[in-house]
Parts: C-alpha cells; sequence; structure tokens
C-alpha cells in the first residue's frame, strides 16, 4: 500500500478558493480514477511561513505505477491551472510513499 502525499502552500486570502477547487475538481476525478481510497485534506499545524496556509492532500493507493501515470497525466493539468491562476501565491509538492508494516 502506498501513500501519494500532496502538501500545499497558499496565500491566507486565496486558501479557502483553492480548497474549494481541489474539492470540486480534483478530489472528484481522484475518485473517479478508482485508483486512490482514504482521500483525506489536512491542515498543518506547524507554521512554515506567517504568511502561509499550509494543508495537505492526501490518498492511499495499491497500484503505485498507475496512480503514479495518473498523477502526472491528469493531477498535473489542475495543478498547471492553479499555477497559471495563481503563480507564486500557491507552492506545492507531491511526496510518494510506501506503507511500512
Amino acid at each position: 500500500m502506498y501513500i501519494i502525499n500532496t502538501s500545499f502552500h497558499t496565500g491566507h486570502s486565496i486558501a479557502n478558493e483553492i480548497i474549494g477547487k481541489i474539492q470540486s475538481e480534483l478530489i472528484p476525478s481522484m475518485r473517479k480514477s478508482s485508483l486512490f481510497s482514504d482521500i483525506t485534506m489536512a491542515e498543518i499545524l506547524i507554521a512554515v511561513d506567517p504568511n502561509c496556509y499550509s494543508f495537505t492532500l492526501q490518498s492511499k493507493t495499491n497500484d503505485f505505477e498507475q496512480a503514479m501515470e495518473w498523477l502526472q497525466a491528469e493531477a498535473q493539468k489542475f495543478y498547471a491551472e492553479l499555477q497559471k491562476c495563481y503563480g507564486e501565491n500557491v507552492v506545492f509538492f507531491t511526496t510518494p510513499m510506501r506503507m511500512l508494516k
């Protein structure tokens, strides 16, 4: 089992807007793919920057290769649109992890 974690750091003024886009666009797309389970969003409680709001989108997958292909194809479109709309006001990175027993 694998965990796919994407961390987001946004300006406070646009955080709710970006969270809304993730909830209305990216998460439904993830569910539709049938590759991801236990999709969760969480606030990061350690302040990276006082001017930023930080949160994660996390899910589990059994098929690492297909999940990564989906991320590079489908999720990348969503992330490119975020960058286009918000520029440097949003930063994100994805960390794939293998669960340990």
